[in-house]
C-alpha cells in the first residue's frame, strides 16, 4: 500500500464515522410510523410502513385502479386495475421522494398544475417509496423529543390521500418516538482508534523508506 493510499484511508476514518451517525435512519433514532385506518376500507387494498418510518408500501389486489397524491395535490402514482404501477414524471414528489429530506433539485417541467406524464415503474401489484408527509424531516429531532429522549412521545399525526376510481380515499398514520436500546457501540469512539492505527502504519512506512533509501 502506497503513502498516498494510507493518508487517504486515514481521513476516510476521521470523517466517515462521525458522518454516519448524523445521517442515520428514523428506525435507528427511535422513530416509528404506523398506518391507522384506510378510509374507505377497499379489500384487497394493503398498506404499511417499511424500516420504522422510512418508506411507505402499497399493494392493490383491489381490482380497481388506484392513484396516490403527491404534496401538492397532484397525481403521483397510479396503480393500474390489472397491475402495473406508474410514476407521474410532472409530479413534484417523484424528485423530492429520492433522498428522505428532500434535498435534491425539482425540474421546472414538474409543477401541481402539468398535466400527468406516466412512466411505468414497476410491474407487478406494490410499490414502495420514500413518503415525507410520514416521517420527521430533519435530522435534528423536534423540540419534544430533545426536552426528552428518555420519554416516548407522539410527534405527529399524518395522511396521504388518494382516489380509487372517482372516490377520494386517505390513507391515515401516526409518528411516534420511544428511546431507542443504548449500545456499547459508539462509532464516535471507534473513529479515533480507527485514525490511529492508520496513523501508526503511515509512521512505519515512512520510516521504512528512509531506511531503504539509497
Amino acid at each position: 500500500m502506497s503513502f498516498r493510499l494510507l493518508l487517504a484511508a486515514f481521513l476516510a476514518a476521521l470523517v466517515a464515522c462521525p458522518a454516519a451517525v448524523g445521517h442515520g435512519d428514523g428506525a435507528a433514532r427511535g422513530y416509528t410510523s404506523t398506518v391507522k385506518t384506510i378510509a374507505p376500507k377497499l379489500d384487497g387494498l394493503i398498506v404499511q410502513v417499511l424500516q420504522g418510518d422510512d418508506r411507505l408500501d402499497v399493494r392493490n389486489d383491489s381490482g380497481r385502479e388506484l392513484v396516490i397524491e403527491g404534496y401538492e395535490g397532484e397525481p403521483y402514482l397510479r396503480f393500474g386495475a390489472d397491475g402495473g404501477i406508474f410514476r407521474n414524471a410532472n409530479s413534484p414528489a417523484t424528485y423530492l421522494n429520492e433522498d428522505r429530506y428532500g434535498a435534491v433539485d425539482v425540474p421546472a417541467s414538474a409543477t401541481k398544475t402539468a398535466p400527468p406524464r406516466w412512466e411505468r415503474v414497476a410491474r407487478g401489484r406494490s410499490y414502495d417509496w420514500h413518503d415525507h408527509r410520514i416521517h420527521w424531516m430533519s435530522t435534528i429531532d423536534p423540540p419534544k423529543v430533545r426536552q426528552a429522549t428518555d420519554k416516548p412521545h407522539h410527534v405527529f399525526d399524518w395522511n396521504v390521500p388518494g382516489s380509487v376510481g372517482s372516490e377520494p380515499l386517505m390513507i391515515s398514520g401516526s409518528l411516534d418516538y420511544k428511546p431507542p436500546p443504548k449500545s456499547s457501540f459508539n462509532p464516535i469512539l471507534i473513529a479515533p482508534l480507527v485514525a490511529l492505527a492508520l496513523a501508526g502504519g503511515i509512521f512505519w512506512w515512512a520510516r521504512r523508506r528512509r531506511s531503504i533509501s539509497p
